[in-house]
């Protein structure tokens, strides 16, 4: 009974209705021709007239057999009885049918997966079990447990992250602390014995401590507003963006003193992105070549399938051997300078990912490289 299976509930109920009102006519049909048989075996009725040889005509009436009447009227109960019982019997089998093989199966599945949801419990699957309307409401529920699950995984990932973003930041912030700490002490008594040098060297040493923690503080702020942004797409011009963004890239090489290499989109296409995330992304991590380039920065856009790659490769010393072995983590820095706090790298991977895509980094045979993955369809 795949078919009816397959079929929507409306055709599949007016089927089977048909099919037992069908069923239960033509038993009726036989119960009326079998008792009106029978009534004529046992209980005839009607005149017998019989020629004679002589031409003389008889005319007789049947004998009535013994209990022919009960007979009789036992058959046209069930003549009547019968029939009326056979679309009862027609109806409740349709019924029954109906909830077997259309409802029995899919709402147990969906009562099941409605019972895991609110107990939390989103590692199931919800089958679709036919064609009709009830099959693509599990579907519906699948998409809409598979869309609740993703949402959990990812805030499951935030939260992680918010862990691992405060950890590092209690950490490096004890360092400063403890030199405010020392450097208030020796202020206090540099006051009291008058030594004017040293107390203005410590307030100068308390003053530098300060604003490196006003930095941390407000690179925390920046990162959790960046959490909760979500990407505006807007189709750009392939050349009118490549050469937006080969004149901002090129301030900040002027500012460095290296040679920056720009290979832009062919003319001709379109792109859909936030053009806002590809700028900083593009600007952090060209920011971050500079730094550690000794000549040269190459930036390259290009298109792969549904995804616009970034790529940004510099002829320096390459990332640490500590930061491609663990991956990219918010406050660790390739150097100790104290105005840098190693936040570049974290921000970037974190636009990639708001944008559907990812940042990979690698060390090559002259420098480094960093790919910026961002999903453009």
């Amino acid at each position: 009974m795949e078919w009816i299976k397959n079929m929507s509930l409306k055709k599949s109920l007016f089927t089977l209705t048909l099919i037992n009102l069908l069923l239960a006519l033509s038993l009726s049909a036989v119960v009326f021709v079998g008792c009106t048989k029978l009534s004529a075996v046992f209980a005839p009725s009607g005149v017998q007239i019989i020629v004679r040889a002589d031409s003389t005509i008889k005319t007789e009436f049947p004998e009535p057999v013994a209990g022919a009447t009960a007979v009789r009227n036992a058959l046209a109960i069930f003549q009547f009885v019968l029939p009326m019982l056979f679309f009862i019997v027609a109806l409740i089998l349709t019924a029954s049918l109906f909830y077997r093989w259309k409802l029995k199966e899919p709402l147990a599945i969906l009562m099941d997966g409605a019972n895991r949801m609110m107990e939390n419990d989103l590692d199931f699957t919800i089958p679709s079990v036919s064609g009709d309307e009830l099959g693509q409401l599990c579907v519906a529920f699948e998409t809409m447990r598979q869309s609740l699950l993703n949402s959990n995984r990812e805030l499951w990932r935030q939260t992680e992250e918010r862990k691992r973003l405060n950890a590092a930041f209690s950490h490096d912030l004890r360092n400063p602390i403890t030199v405010l700490k020392g450097s208030a002490k020796m202020a206090k008594q540099c006051a009291d014995s008058g030594n004017t040098p040293q107390l203005m060297d410590n307030l100068e040493r308390m003053e530098a401590y300060t604003g490196r923690i006003e930095r941390y503080v407000e690179t925390m702020s920046k990162v959790q507003r960046l959490e909760q942004v979500q990407p505006e797409k807007v189709t750009f011009d392939t050349a009118a963006l490549s050469a937006d963004l080969e004149k901002a890239l090129g301030f900040s090489a002027a500012d460095h003193g290296k040679q920056l290499y720009f290979h832009g989109l062919s003319a001709g296409g379109t792109v859909t992105l936030d053009k806002g995330m590809l700028f900083q992304v593009a600007e952090n991590l060209t920011t971050n070549a500079l730094r550690f380039a000794k000549e040269n920065v190459s930036v390259e856009l290009s298109i792969e399938g549904e995804n616009l790659k970034l790529e940004i490769a510099d002829d320096g010393d390459g990332f640490p051997a500590e930061l491609l072995k663990n991956g990219i983590q918010p406050f660790r820095k390739g150097t100790e300078e104290a105005e840098h706090l190693g936040m570049g790298l974290y921000i970037c991977d974190l636009l990639c990912r708001k944008h559907g895509g990812t940042l990979k980094i690698a060390n090559t045979d002259i420098g480094a490289v960093a790919s910026a993955i961002l999903k453009i369809s």
